[in-house]
């Protein structure tokens, strides 16, 4: 069996809806782990075809990749309380660089479609407090979709939710600049984030985590993605470009249709934040106020 530093594979890695990577499983010391392989970027091992200029500037890029993300994988497992899936380990091991999670055994999203509806709301409360926890951290997680959330059984037996694949985050005041290749899911894309690859200009923030999460808690709830005329545009942020409104099933439950309405807005700026959605998911009467982020430590020469 193939073994990467210590990780001993159960198989071959797969590139399997796995974007700019190749992910498995691994044993060590009697564990189970989930296994990522990063293919960029590459530290330069074989240099016979690379002049002296050309491998100090690729060892440079990875040098700046490893230290970033060593301080943004140490702040997600900082802030997590238990619903983000802790990073165990990130290291390079001859060309590439890995990242190495616990194996969890998942609940399919097939059995949760089946759960109670206060189950499944249950599931969606875990998710606005464990994103939210990011946000507070000044972190984005920027591909926030159900391939993404891992459904876990808990010792009691109901199911919870967990985020995974922190591989887009960013800090929100380091957001990536408009001329700079974005990465996600059509399906879950925020119009700004379609608005600033083609006009290269803009700011992304938390609220396309909110637009997002909006449409992964429809996909919950009634098993499919907002309505939108579906017959002159196909991804939900074409519709509301396109001056159309998202449709909330009536199946929904009243307050979390208007909270998810609310997460749908075209701009982000009226979208609700996920310290607001907490605040109104416990019932309180006072108007939630606007999360106001505290400075966070960002030593400088790392990014």
């Amino acid at each position: 069996m193939s073994e990467i530093n210590g990780y001993v594979l159960n198989g071959e890695l797969k590139t399997t809806n796995s974007g700019f990577s190749k992910w498995g499983f691994a044993q060590r010391n009697g564990r189970s782990y989930f296994i990522k392989e990063f293919i960029d970027p590459i530290w330069p091992v074989c240099q016979d075809m690379l002049t002296p200029t050309m491998v100090e500037h690729k060892k440079r890029i990875c040098e700046q990749y490893e230290n970033r993300s060593r301080l943004l994988y140490k702040m997600i497992n900082d802030c997590s309380d238990g619903n983000l899936v802790q990073i165990e380990d990130f290291f390079r091991c001859g060309s590439h660089y890995y990242l190495v999670m616990e194996k969890i055994e998942a609940v399919g999203i097939e059995e949760v479609r089946c759960m109670t509806a206060e189950d499944q709301l249950r599931v969606c409360k875990a998710l606005v407090h464990c994103l939210g926890q990011l946000h507070k951290s000044g972190i984005v997680h920027a591909d926030i979709k159900l391939d993404n959330i891992l459904f876990r059984r808990l010792p009691s037996g109901k199911v919870t939710g967990k985020l995974i694949d922190f591989d887009n985050c960013f800090w929100e005041r380091q957001p990536p600049q408009p001329d700079e290749e974005i990465h996600c899911d059509l399906v879950y894309m925020a119009p700004e984030t379609f608005m600033m690859m083609q006009t290269e200009e803009g700011t992304l923030t938390r609220a396309i985590d909110v637009f997002a999460l909006g449409i992964v808690f429809h996909q919950i709830l009634t098993g499919k993605a907002p309505a939108f005329d579906s017959s002159k545009f196909d991804y939900p942020f074409e519709a509301v470009l396109g001056g159309e409104r998202l449709e909330v099933s009536a199946e929904i439950p009243n307050e979390w249709r208007q909270l998810i309405e609310r997460m749908l807005q075209g701009d982000p700026q009226k979208r609700v934040t996920l310290s607001e959605a907490e605040v109104l998911l416990r019932g309180e009467n006072a108007k939630a106020a606007e999360y106001r982020q505290e400075p966070f430590f960002m030593p400088a020469g790392d990014l």
